[in-house]
This record gives C-alpha cells, sequence and structure tokens, in this order.
C-alpha cells in the first residue's frame, strides 16, 4: 500500500492512499489482522499497544470516509455482467452451430379439395334448352341412369307424338295391303282352281259327246250298209217280181225294212251331228273359260303386283317414318340429363331451374363412388421450381382440424405440364395427391372422407440448412447490389 502527500488549500499536506490492486487484497489483508488479533487473546495490554502504534501509525485514512463509501468499498465486485457476457457467447455459439448443422423442410402450400382419382364426370346438354327441373343436390349420392336435370321437351314431345301418329297410319296401311294382296292371291288361286275343275269337267263332257258322236257314227254306218244291203236286195226282187217269180208282198217288206233304215238313217245323222255341234260347242266353252281363267290370272297378278308396290312404298315411308321417329326420340331423350355413373354430386353449375343453357355448358359434375379418393391442389407458380412426382405431402383437412385429428401423409402424383391462370394466385400448377389414409376416426368411429371437402397441402420441396435461409435476405440484397 503506498501513500501520498498533497497539499491542501491552507497549505497543510494530507496523505492520499493509493488502493492495492483488488480490493479482494484489502480485504484479506484485514481479515488477516483481525483473525490474529483474534487468536492471541492471551497477549498482555504492552503488547497489544506495541503492535497497535504502527498499526495507527501505518493505517490507510479510512477512518475519515463516510460509511456508504466504506460500504461500497468493502463489497466485492458484480459478475453479472461477466455471466451475461459468458452466456452470450455460449449461446452465440450454440445458436450457429444449430444454424450451420441444422436443416428444415422448406414447403410450398397448396389449395385445393378431394375429387376421386380419374376423370370426373361432366354432365352437360348437346342442345340449346331451358332447365325445368333439377332433380339432384350438391353432396347428393346418385346411381347410375338416375335423372340429374331434365330440359323443356314441349317440342320435341309433341314431334315425337306426330311421328308416332303418322306412323301407326302408315302400319296400318301397310297391313291392310298385305291383306289384301294375300286375299287376291287367295282369290286368284281359287279361280285358277275352280277353272281347272270346270275345264277338267268340259273335258269329260266334250270326251262324251264325241263318243256319242263316235257311237252314231258306227251306228249310221251300220245302218248305211244295212240300207245299201236292203237296196241291192230290192233291185234283185224287182225283176223277179216283174217276171211274176215271187209275190209282190215280199218286195213291200223290203221297202218297208229300206225305208226303216232310211228313217235310222236319218236319225242317226241328226243324233251325229247333234253329237258333234254339242262337241264342238263344249270345246269353244272350254276354250272361253280357258281364255277367261287366264285373264282373271293375269288380272289377279296385275292387282297384286300393284299391292306389292303400294306395300314397297308404305315399308319405305315406314322406315323414313321410324328413321325420323328415332332421331325425335333421341332428342326428347337429351332433354332429359341423366348421371353416367354412380357417384356423388360435386357440384351444380346451374342452381335454379328456368336458366337456359348452351350446348357443351357444364351442369353437373358427378365423381364415381368406387374411385379413391385424391387432393386435386393448385401450387403458385414461385413455389413449384423444385416439386416433382413422388414427393412428401402433409395434408391438412378443413373439415377436420389438424390439431385434433392430426396430418393425413400423402405424396405427389402427378404435376400439370404447363401453368393454368387462376384469379386470386396468378400462373399455378396443378397437382394431384395420393392419401396414404382416407378416414379420421373420432370416438371409437371411422369416418370416411368425400369428395369435395377442401384442404391445404404442404408439400416438402427439400431441405435447406437454416445458416441458407437466415442469409437468404442478405443473398438477395447482395444480388439486388450486383444487378444495379
Amino acid at each position: 500500500m503506498n501513500f501520498s502527500f498533497h497539499e491542501g488549500s491552507t497549505g497543510s499536506r494530507r496523505p492520499q492512499l493509493s488502493f492495492p490492486q483488488s480490493i479482494k487484497d484489502l480485504l484479506l489483508i484485514r481479515g488477516s489482522s483481525a483473525v490474529s488479533a483474534a487468536t492471541r487473546p492471551e497477549a498482555t495490554h504492552s503488547e497489544t499497544s506495541t503492535r497497535v502504534m504502527p498499526a495507527a501509525v501505518l493505517a490507510p485514512p479510512d477512518a475519515h470516509w463516510s460509511t456508504s463509501l466504506q460500504t461500497v468499498l468493502d463489497q466485492p465486485p458484480s459478475t453479472i455482467p461477466y455471466k451475461f457476457l459468458l452466456g452470450g457467447l455460449v449461446f452465440g455459439a450454440i445458436f450457429v452451430a444449430w444454424a450451420w448443422f441444422g436443416q428444415i423442410n422448406e414447403v410450398g402450400h397448396a389449395r385445393g379439395q378431394l375429387v376421386p382419382k380419374g376423370q370426373v364426370y361432366k354432365i352437360h346438354p348437346i342442345e340449346l334448352g331451358k332447365v325445368t327441373r333439377l332433380a339432384v343436390q350438391e353432396g347428393q349420392d346418385v346411381k347410375a341412369g338416375q335423372l340429374v336435370a331434365e330440359l323443356d321437351n314441349q317440342i320435341a314431345a309433341g314431334e315425337v307424338e306426330r311421328l308416332q301418329k303418322m306412323l301407326m297410319l302408315d302400319q296400318v296401311q301397310l297391313s291392310q295391303t298385305q291383306t289384301l294382296i294375300e286375299r287376291t292371291a287367295l282369290e286368284a288361286k281359287t279361280q285358277t282352281a275352280i277353272a281347272q275343275a270346270d275345264a277338267q269337267a268340259q273335258t269329260v263332257t266334250i270326251a262324251q259327246a264325241q263318243s256319242q258322236a263316235a257311237t252314231a257314227q258306227k251306228l249310221l254306218a251300220q245302218g248305211q250298209g244295212d240300207a245299201t244291203a236292203q237296196a241291192t236286195r230290192l233291185e234283185r226282187l224287182q225283176p223277179l217280181v216283174a217276171e211274176g217269180a215271187i209275190a209282190k208282198e215280199q218286195t213291200f217288206e223290203v221297202e218297208q225294212a229300206l225305208r226303216d233304215r232310211q228313217r235310222a238313217i236319218t236319225q242317226q245323222q241328226g243324233e251325229l251331228q247333234q253329237a258333234l255341234s254339242e262337241a264342238k260347242r263344249l270345246q269353244a266353252g272350254l276354250a272361253q273359260k280357258q281364255a277367261e281363267g287366264r285373264k282373271a290370272q293375269l288380272e289377279a297378278q296385275q292387282r297384286i303386283q300393284q299391292l306389292e308396290v303400294q306395300a314397297t312404298e308404305l315399308e319405305a315411308k315406314i322406315a323414313e317414318t321410324q328413321n325420323l321417329l328415332m332421331t325425335a326420340q333421341a332428342k326428347l331423350q337429351q332433354r332429359f340429363l341423366y348421371a353416367p355413373v354412380s357417384g356423388v354430386v360435386l357440384s351444380l353449375d346451374v342452381p335454379n331451374t328456368g336458366e337456359v343453357v348452351q350446348p357443351g355448358q357444364t351442369i353437373a359434375e358427378i365423381s364415381p363412388s368406387n374411385a379413391p379418393l385424391v387432393l386435386s391442389a393448385a401450387l403458385p407458380n414461385q413455389e413449384a421450381g423444385f416439386v416433382k412426382p413422388g414427393m412428401q405431402v402433409q395434408v391438412k383437412l378443413d373439415a377436420y382440424p389438424f390439431q385434433e385429428y392430426g396430418i393425413i401423409p400423402g405424396k405427389v402424383l402427378t404435376i400439370s405440364p404447363a401453368t393454368k391462370p387462376d384469379e386470386r394466385l396468378g400462373p399455378v400448377y396443378r397437382l394431384e395427391i395420393a392419401l396414404n389414409r382416407h378416414s379420421v376416426t373420432t370416438k371409437h368411429q371411422t369416418v370416411k372422407f368425400k369428395a369435395g371437402q377442401t384442404a391445404t397441402a404442404d408439400v416438402i420441396i427439400r431441405r435447406r440448412r437454416i445458416m441458407d435461409i437466415l442469409l437468404d435476405p442478405l443473398k438477395k440484397l447482395q444480388h439486388g447490389a450486383v444487378d444495379l
């Protein structure tokens, strides 16, 4: 401990104390002195006086200091700043090490809704029309072939009814014509059979007449022979009568027999002539009937041909009417829109009846019930640089808070090759994300996801060091400065 003297304002000199390098040393000196005094209680008064006197002479003038200053001097220096500094250095080292070696997931956020995997069936009209009926609602389960919507069909129904009546009339007329053809053919066949029967009978009659004529011809020839013989006998007898060789009565008998034969010949000639005339008449009648039969048959054939032409025309007309009817029925059927598959109605783009829809305008969308659900989401263009199929995704369904039901893991199935415009997000890529599970469990009950439920997908794009993320603003600033 060093002392120095300085002159005061009165010219007197007072000692100035130079403290040791640390207050701790001073405290140790004071403590050691006190301990020495306390350990020697048996010292005599003279010894004490002897030892005190040098201490009084050499003691610093702290007796003249204030109590507060003495208290401050007696207290050890505070270590809190050193602890804060040391803790800050340790924390900084740990933070730098954590930022350097630690990695976090860089994710892209995509919004979308659950849709069936594959094509969603869109229902739209083929022709312009006004919606008169909506048979389903959004979210409703439908069966294949179930009516979804109905368009105005008065004109189409009227056309179908008109063509049906026309077709019915043509079919009735065709049936009548075919019946008439059959009847005419049957009559012609009957007339032909009758004519053939008459011809056969006439032929028999002619044969009989010809037979009678032949018989009469034979009898006539026989009678003529007998008459000739009687005439010859009479000529032989007349000379004998003239000579008186025989009686004249004998010639009378021969003459009478000759006259009988002549009368018989005359009668037989008449019968022969009559038989020949009857045969000719019968032959002429047969020829006439045969001609009439051929004429009737020809007329029947012509009539049948005319009826067949009419039937052919009617058949062609009926076929044309049937084609028109099928077209009209198809147009009428197009006024009724049915579900192509069993599934769920995702959306109704025409919520109210009375609206006019254009050809090809979507009225409703139906998702198949047997197709697994995937998340169709829109990813902003600025977050899609590293996204590719197979990346892991964390899906959060809006209907099931992830704090309570957890996050649904999944992966990217497909990403659209080009961006599509979005009114809110700008250019976006369409993602199709497969879910690892399709239900949540609550209160011992499994609830399956439904098509149309909205969700947020966090696509794990890549893992980056925390240090790189912290330095990104500086890098951007640096690149910006370089660009300038």
